[in-house]
């Protein structure tokens, strides 16, 4: 017999099969725990509700003539989509492009924009995209767009 054993009614039970239910649900809420805490710290560890706009407290208008888009990002349940990444690619010959990576509330926001039109992408963590082609920005602007996985 082992140290890692008992005899309960001259039959030998292993501990890991005692509380095998008990250390996969360990292993399960662990990789649970740290998939959130993963999302959270990729999110830039933002707090809900930050100040970085949305759908419903807009940026507002510059008088630089510049513009805006921002929106939310939903996965596959509706919740947050933590940990994606958005990026906008203005069109024609400049073709700068900006990177937003997703706050914990599902925000994000490009702020001073030039103005022109831009390719807008949703890259999710298990590599689906969406894609959203043209945007316009004017002068002055705020375009809101919303993904859903």
């Amino acid at each position: 017999m082992t140290a890692d054993s008992k005899v309960t009614d001259g039959r030998s039970i292993s501990l890991f099969k005692k509380h095998q239910n008990k250390i996969t649900l360990g292993i399960i809420f662990g990789a649970i725990g740290a998939v959130l805490i993963g999302g959270f710290l990729l999110s830039g560890g933002t707090a809900p509700n930050s100040n970085i706009g949305s759908v419903f407290n807009p940026l507002p208008v510059y008088k630089s003539g510049l513009g805006a888009i921002n929106g939310n990002v939903a996965g596959p349940l509706g919740l947050p989509a933590v940990g994606a990444t958005v990026v906008a690619t203005e069109q024609g010959g400049s073709a700068k492009s900006a990177n937003a990576f997703i706050s914990i509330d599902g925000k994000y926001v490009f702020s001073n924009l030039p103005p022109g039109k831009y390719i807008v992408m949703v890259a999710f963590p298990d590599g689906v995209n969406k894609v959203i082609n043209p945007v316009s920005v004017d002068p002055g602007s705020v375009q809101t767009i919303n993904f859903k996985y």
